[in-house]
């Protein structure tokens, strides 16, 4: 168990469970409202946007979940933008070099994978009461079937092998410090560390949405979270999709 953080007193590192995301969720419509941290070495239900299913081997990665009391339903979409800071800079102090790929998955120079968040508002009996956003990030594993192609894992990215323990430390921090900085400085400070840490921005990307499929090239990310991209010089403000991006130059 790692020792309380900031906000975040209760951190609990369990073996395993179906789904830590689903565990908080849980939590809080049964009455929980303090920050919580949940841990696992193993997901046996852990799932990704559009209900993907999703599975690592134990102790292959870093795979939590945090709940945040945040009874703003028009804002909640700033918790996991803040993880999404932090995440890449708790990655950064362990050498490593990656970034924010838009809406929610951290990825390497080249585009590879190595991390995917899944935010989700939860309500209680009196309406909305916060935001259990979860993160699993490769560290000594990637899946099997991307014979490194689209996917990576932090430990070929350095010398040495990463502590997930000292990684989950470090994250907890950095969030508790992201969450203080959004709430004393507000949503532009935030969007700028989004944008500093953006590999979207600038690239040439592929936005598949249910009815639609836009290309062209990622120009901003705006306060609100929303993706803005060039189209044959129209302008696209896209609040949700799947971005594949073209293979890029390296960083």
């Amino acid at each position: 168990m790692l020792e309380p953080v900031g906000r975040f007193q209760r951190i609990d590192w369990v073996e395993s469970t179906g789904s830590t995301n689903a565990d908080l969720v849980a939590e809080v419509r049964a009455g929980l409202r303090e920050p919580v941290v949940r841990f696992t070495d193993l997901q046996t239900a852990g799932r990704g946007r559009r209900d993907r299913g999703w599975d690592m081997v134990p102790g292959g990665g870093l795979l939590v979940s945090f709940f945040v009391p945040w009874p703003d339903p028009d804002s909640a979409h700033r918790v996991p933008a803040a993880l999404g800071v932090a995440a890449v800079d708790a990655v950064a102090e362990h050498g490593r070099t990656v970034g924010l790929k838009w809406p929610n998955d951290l990825i390497t120079t080249d585009a590879r994978k190595v991390a995917g968040m899944l935010g989700e508002v939860v309500a209680g009996d009196g309406g909305i009461v916060g935001v259990v956003v979860g993160i699993g990030c490769n560290v000594s594993w990637r899946p099997p079937d991307t014979d490194g192609r689209s996917a990576a894992m932090l430990d070929e990215l350095g010398a040495e092998p990463i502590d997930r323990h000292a990684l989950g430390r470090e994250l907890c921090q950095r969030f508790d410090a992201e969450l203080s900085a959004l709430t004393t400085n507000g949503p532009g400070a935030l969007a700028e560390r989004v944008r500093a840490r953006s590999y979207t921005i600038g690239t040439d990307v592929r936005v598949e949405q249910t009815d639609r499929v836009l290309s062209g090239r990622a120009t901003d990310i705006d306060e609100d979270g929303r993706l803005l991209l060039d189209v044959d010089g129209w302008q696209h403000r896209v609040e949700v999709g799947d971005v594949i991006h073209a293979r890029p130059e390296a960083r």
